[in-house]
């Protein structure tokens, strides 16, 4: 069958284009993308829609990426074809970020066809992945420990994004170029083996073909099957998602004892659900999973571990928290207090001193507010958590130590520390929102009273 007929028919099928439509088209300007350009500019005649072009140079391989710049330019012109391109210095972004430059260059290709297609309303992305790139992706994933979710089939559809070519051999796309006088360029990248999918491309698929000249259509075949399975478990790990988590500030909470109950790689799933909420490119690998396990199964309250691309999960007690902010810094210093109001943005605090000779109704009053007895207290100041830290809890006679306070109250480990706590000289009077130190109360005997009131830190 003619390519031009099964693009046509695989387009129908999967409704990948309506007539009508906006296609964005990534071009590099090698012989997968420039084919793709043609079939879909013939396919106009079949399914009317306006086509442009995306270019992202690299300034990876200096004369020759200007090169490629140059040649699509010239292909959109002599198309009739609107051209939008991006220059951007990937290895510095990489560099500066800790990733490779292959992932960084990726990421910003997608980002810079997300952000055409929402300022230009193009309602499709058309990206020019072939049979061959389903097959080094299966290689290197696998290569790489992913679990099955790694090996399903990349999609033909998500969103915007559609691979119109992802059923076609790259022997076919040649064959269909040469055939047609389609021009493109050569990257010269593509024949050395440094990178991974080169070298997967170059040495390690002819390999196997000698083993199995049908390896590709059989690698396809696999990953069909594989794909039907991560459905099943992915629809369930979005079920439970969408009904036991929570967001709260960008972080994803989970319940433990729920998420411990599910099947084995519904739980993979929901993690690599999550993880790719909060970095859309990162798929958790077989080690990062068994080490999240190893996590939840502590006995311990409180765990933490740093996951790649800064993720961290934390457990916390009977929940489990997935975040990508990065850890705040401990404040150490130790912040005197004054009479009236006092702000500490450090802290995100602000406190208002009041001293007083009138008895509020009750001193039962909400966590923001608490009373002393002024003749107890001395020099006020504000201060965060450290270790062996003690006070006598309202209600206790004797010392506790801070840390089995927390401990009892279950406040998360990483919370600790931020807590504000005020003291009196050397005493801590208030963990602030928490509760007073019982030598320091308001009994019968008191004339005149310390109000200290947490207000608005705006």
């Amino acid at each position: 069958m003619d390519l031009q007929t099964e693009l046509f028919q695989l387009i129908r099928k999967e409704r990948l284009i309506e007539p009508g439509e906006r296609v964005l088209v990534g071009v590099s300007g090698g012989i997968d993308s420039a084919t793709l350009l043609h079939l879909l500019a013939a396919l106009g005649q079949r399914v009317p829609h306006e086509l442009a072009i995306a270019h992202v140079n690299h300034l990876l391989r200096g004369d020759e990426a200007d090169r490629d710049e140059a040649f699509v330019r010239s292909l959109g012109a002599r198309l009739s074809i609107p051209v939008h391109v991006r220059r951007v210095d990937v290895k510095s972004e990489a560099k500066a970020s800790g990733r490779s430059v292959q992932h960084m260059g990726r990421d910003i290709r997608y980002a810079y066809f997300d952000a055409l297609a929402a300022e230009f309303a193009y309602d499709r992305i058309a990206i020019a992945h072939n049979l061959d790139d389903q097959v080094e992706t299966f290689i290197l994933r696998m290569v790489k420990g992913t679990g099955i979710r790694g090996l399903s089939a990349i999609p033909v559809k998500r969103g915007k994004i559609i691979r119109p070519l992802l059923h076609t051999p790259r022997a076919s796309i040649e064959a269909y170029a040469r055939g047609n006088g389609i021009t493109w360029v050569d990257d010269s990248s593509n024949t050395s083996v440094v990178y991974e999918r080169n070298y997967v491309r170059n040495r390690v698929v002819p390999l196997l073909e000698t083993l199995n000249p049908r390896f590709r259509s059989r690698m396809v075949a696999l990953l069909a099957d594989l794909t039907t399975i991560n459905t099943r478990f992915g629809d369930a790990a979005a079920a439970f998602l969408a009904a036991r988590s929570r967001e709260e500030e960008g972080d994803i909470l989970l319940p433990l004892l729920d998420f411990k109950a599910l099947e084995g790689d519904v739980r993979y799933r929901v993690i690599a659900l999550v993880m790719a909420r909060l970095v859309p490119s990162l798929i958790p690998l077989r080690e990062h999973i068994l080490l999240i396990d190893k996590a939840l199964a502590s006995v311990r309250p409180n765990v933490a571990i740093t996951l790649p691309h800064g993720v961290r999960m934390k457990k916390v007690y009977d929940t489990i928290v997935f975040t990508a902010s990065p850890a705040a810094s401990i404040v150490t210093e130790r912040f005197p207090l004054h009479t009236g109001d006092n702000r500490i943005p450090v802290l995100g605090l602000a406190l208002e001193v009041t001293l007083t000779d009138a008895r509020p109704p009750t001193l039962d009053g909400d966590a923001a507010t608490a009373f002393f007895d002024a003749s107890k207290t001395g020099d006020l100041s504000v201060r965060t958590f450290r270790d062996g830290d003690r006070f006598y809890p309202l209600g206790m006679d004797r010392p506790m130590k801070l840390k089995d306070y927390f401990i009892s109250r279950k406040v998360p480990r990483e919370r600790r520390r931020f807590i504000p706590l005020l003291l009196s000289e050397d005493d801590i009077i208030w963990v602030v929102g928490e509760r007073i130190d019982d030598r320091f109360k308001v009994t019968d005997a008191t004339t005149r009273l310390l109000e200290v009131r947490t207000i608005s830190a705006q």
